[in-house]
């Protein structure tokens, strides 16, 4: 019987890359998406689970529908992410609720859920970090917040779940050309009209940093394949120098 393996944001960037990679190491590919329109572009060899992380609901209905394909779940891929960019003093409260609940407490709320079925098979959850995991930069808060708390909440299922023979790692790349990336570069155009005068020498600093050219998808989907299919996987993989030298 074929192995699933589940990736959360595989419309595009990453995830569209991992999925790819996936299905032709022979997975069956669990894709979650945002929305339905964009199922039919993976193709038909991936099967499309429609969730929002940051509805619960969305999220428990999500592990049902995996729940009910009753195939051995090799990996979980928590992949899925969103930023805002602007200082903490401007960026309204919800939005800072919305970016934590789809980087972090969704990827949980949905690796916990498919934990029973991790555990029977002998899976493997890959959570996708950031060099902003470990580095803080201005204007990009909620995001470096999340992926701080992300990089604790692998630890702590690491040392938790390895009695149970499921390995968890943390694949952390550096700046990759995704339409992350690209909706963070547009943010910052019109950023300087939206902040506050305190922080307007930011805005121009992080704008040059955010047009530095970023390394492809593909090989972020290649340490994911190899967190997966690793017979000794490691606790970390780190894509990019970048990414490398915050960690250190």
């Amino acid at each position: 019987m074929k192995e699933a393996v589940v990736v959360t944001g595989a419309a595009g960037g990453i995830g569209r890359a991992c999925v790819s990679r996936l299905a032709a190491l022979g997975f069956v590919v669990l894709g979650t998406i945002r929305n339905d329109d964009k199922a039919a572009s993976l193709g038909p060899s991936v099967r499309c689970i429609q969730l929002d992380l940051s509805e619960p609901s969305q999220v428990a209905r999500a592990a049902e529908e995996i729940r009910a394909f009753r195939l051995p779940l090799r990996a979980v891929v928590n992949n899925a992410g969103t930023s805002r960019s602007g200082a903490l003093e401007d960026l309204p409260l919800e939005v800072v609720r919305e970016v934590l609940e789809v980087n972090l407490i969704g990827p949980l709320q949905l690796t916990r859920s498919l934990l029973p079925e991790l555990r029977a098979a002998g899976g493997r959850v890959v959570n996708v970090g950031s060099g902003e995991g470990f580095l803080s930069t201005p204007l990009n808060a909620p995001y470096c917040m999340s992926k701080h708390a992300l990089e604790a909440l692998s630890v702590c299922l690491r040392l938790e779940l390895a009695p149970s023979g499921i390995h968890v790692c943390v694949v952390s790349p550096g700046q990759t050309e995704t339409a992350r990336l690209a909706r963070a570069r547009r943010q910052f155009v019109g950023l300087a009209a939206r902040t506050s005068e305190p922080y307007q020498d930011l805005v121009a600093a992080r704008g040059r940093i955010a047009e530095r050219v970023g390394f492809s998808p593909d090989r972020v989907a290649e340490a994911i394949a190899r967190a997966i299919t690793d017979r000794r996987p490691r606790s970390r993989y780190f894509i990019g120098a970048d990414s490398r030298g915050a960690f250190l």
